[in-house]
C-alpha cells in the first residue's frame, strides 16, 4: 500500500510539475497585441523607432512578444470600440484625440494607476504632468499616455522661400502670408498655375483643424463658452472663414481642389513640389524630412493677429492605453509604461524625430529636430480644444471643410459671403455642438 501510495504521489507530483511548468512556459512566451497607425517593419524614422523601442523591450523581457497589427489612423479608434464590445480587442491600442472621451467613457480602457503608475516616484509623477498627462485623467483614474504629441501649424519649403526672397521668420502677418503665398505661385507660358504657394484640406475624411481654427483662439481665446457652447458665429467667425476660402477665391494662392483633399493628399502634393506652404502637423516633420531632405522641409506657427507675431493651434497625438477586459494586461501595462519612460524617450526623439514624452516643450531638442523656426516651449502656443463632447472636434473639422467647399464652388458675391460664413458657422457650429451633447 505504501508503494501503491508512493508511486500515485509521485504521479501527481509529476503531473502538477508538468502543469506548473507548462504554465511557466506560457507565462514567459505571452504575445500582447497592438493597434496603431504604425508598421515596425516600414522605413519611416517613427516606425524605425517603434521597432528599436520592441525590440529593446523583449531582449528586457525574454519570452515577451510584442505584436503590431497596423491598422488605418482615421479607422483604428472606432474599430478597435467595436472589437472591445465583441471581446476581441487588442492589449493595446492607440486612440485619436477626438474619440479619447468615447474609449474612456466606454470602459474600454484600463486604469493604468493600477498598472503602474501608483508605484512611480513622485518626480516621475511630476516630469509627466501637464496638459496631455491631465486629458488622460478622468475621476481620478489615469486611463492613458499620449504618443506622438502633435501640433498643428504650418509646413514650408525653405529652399523655394529662399529662392523667392521671403524670409520665414517675417511672415508673422496674414498679409505678409499672404504676399508670400502670391510670390511663391507660378504659372507656365500659358497660364496655368504649376505650383501653388498655399496648400488646405477640406475633405470631410481625414478632416484636420482648418486655419480658421487657429484664427478664433487668437481672436476670442476658445471655441466654447462656458456653458460649452459654440463660439462660431461671431464676426471672428466670419473674418476667419474669409480668410481661409479668399485663398481660393480672391488671391487665388490655393487651388479649389482643396475641396476635395485629403490630409495625406496634402502631404503628397507637398511632397511632389505642386504647393509651398501647406498647413499640416509637426509630428509629420520626420517623415517628410526622410522623403525630401531635411534642407526642404521646415515648420512654422501660424500668423498672429491684433499685433502677436504668432497664433494659438491646435494640440493633439495619440493616446495609448490598454485593454481593460484584455488577459495581458500586466505585460501591456509594463510596455505602454516602457514605451513612454525615459530609455524609449531617447529612441522617440533622436531616431522618430517626435517631442520629447516627459516635460513636454521644456526640451530644446525639440527645436533642433523639428525646426529652428520653433523655439524650445512651442507647446505654450498649443491649445486642446476642450469640446463640450468627445468627438466633436471631428465634427467641427469636417463640417467647416464643407462650408468651405460650399463658398469655394458657388458663385458668391463679397457682400454675401459673410452671410454664408455666419450660416455656415451656425450650422456647423451651435448645432452640431448641441447635437453632440
Amino acid at each position: 500500500m505504501k508503494r501503491l501510495f508512493t508511486r500515485r504521489a509521485a504521479l501527481l507530483a509529476g503531473l502538477a510539475i508538468a502543469t506548473l511548468a507548462g504554465g511557466m512556459a506560457e507565462a514567459s512566451a505571452q504575445t500582447i497585441r497592438m493597434w496603431t497607425f504604425l508598421n515596425p517593419a516600414g522605413n519611416a524614422p517613427r516606425e524605425k523607432a517603434l521597432a528599436e523601442i520592441i525590440a529593446n523591450f523583449e531582449k528586457a523581457n525574454p519570452g515577451a512578444k510584442v505584436s503590431v497589427e497596423p491598422q488605418v489612423w482615421d479607422q483604428m479608434t472606432p474599430k478597435f470600440l467595436a472589437a472591445a464590445q465583441q471581446g476581441t480587442a487588442p492589449d493595446i491600442v492607440w486612440v485619436i484625440t477626438d474619440l479619447l472621451g468615447d474609449a474612456i467613457k466606454s470602459g474600454s480602457l484600463a486604469d493604468l494607476n493600477k498598472l503602474f503608475v501608483d508605484k512611480w516616484s513622485a518626480d516621475r509623477k511630476k516630469d509627466n504632468a501637464g496638459a496631455y498627462w491631465d486629458l488622460c485623467t478622468v475621476d481620478g483614474k489615469q486611463y492613458c499616455m499620449f504618443q506622438s504629441r502633435n501640433y498643428i501649424g504650418m509646413y514650408y519649403r525653405p529652399d523655394l522661400l529662399k529662392e523667392a526672397g521671403i524670409d520665414p521668420d517675417k511672415l508673422t502677418t496674414w498679409p505678409a502670408f499672404i504676399d508670400a503665398a502670391k510670390k511663391l505661385t507660378v504659372k507656365d507660358s500659358s497660364g496655368a498655375v504649376t505650383r501653388y504657394g498655399f496648400g488646405q484640406a477640406w475633405s470631410e475624411a481625414q478632416p484636420d483643424p482648418q486655419i480658421m481654427t487657429s484664427y478664433l483662439l487668437a481672436k476670442q481665446g476658445g471655441l466654447f463658452d462656458a456653458q460649452g457652447r459654440g463660439r462660431f458665429a461671431t464676426q471672428a467667425g466670419i473674418e476667419g472663414l474669409t480668410l481661409q476660402t479668399e485663398m481660393v477665391t480672391k488671391h487665388e494662392v490655393t487651388p479649389k481642389l482643396v475641396t476635395s483633399w485629403t490630409v495625406d493628399d496634402l502631404y503628397e502634393q507637398f511632397s511632389a513640389g505642386r504647393v509651398a506652404m501647406i498647413t499640416g502637423a509637426s509630428v509629420r516633420v520626420s517623415t517628410l524630412q526622410a522623403r525630401m531632405g531635411k534642407d526642404k522641409v521646415g515648420f512654422m506657427l501660424f500668423p498672429g493677429v491684433d499685433g502677436k507675431p504668432h497664433s494659438p493651434g491646435v494640440m493633439a497625438g495619440w493616446a495609448v492605453g490598454v485593454w481593460s477586459k484584455g488577459k495581458n494586461a500586466d505585460l501591456a501595462g509594463k510596455f505602454v509604461e516602457y514605451m513612454g519612460g525615459a530609455e524609449a524617450d531617447k529612441i522617440w526623439v533622436n531616431v522618430g524625430g517626435q517631442s520629447p514624452e516627459a516635460s513636454f516643450g521644456g526640451n530644446p531638442a525639440v527645436a533642433a529636430i523639428v525646426s529652428p523656426q520653433i523655439p524650445a516651449g512651442f507647446g505654450g502656443l498649443g491649445r486642446f480644444l476642450d469640446p463640450p463632447a468627445e468627438g466633436f472636434v471631428l465634427v467641427l473639422s469636417s463640417s467647416l471643410g464643407v462650408v468651405g467647399v460650399v463658398i469655394v464652388v458657388s458663385p458668391l458675391s463679397s457682400r454675401w459671403l459673410p452671410v454664408k460664413a455666419r450660416n455656415g458657422f451656425l450650422q456647423a457650429g451651435d448645432e452640431a455642438a448641441h447635437g453632440c451633447l
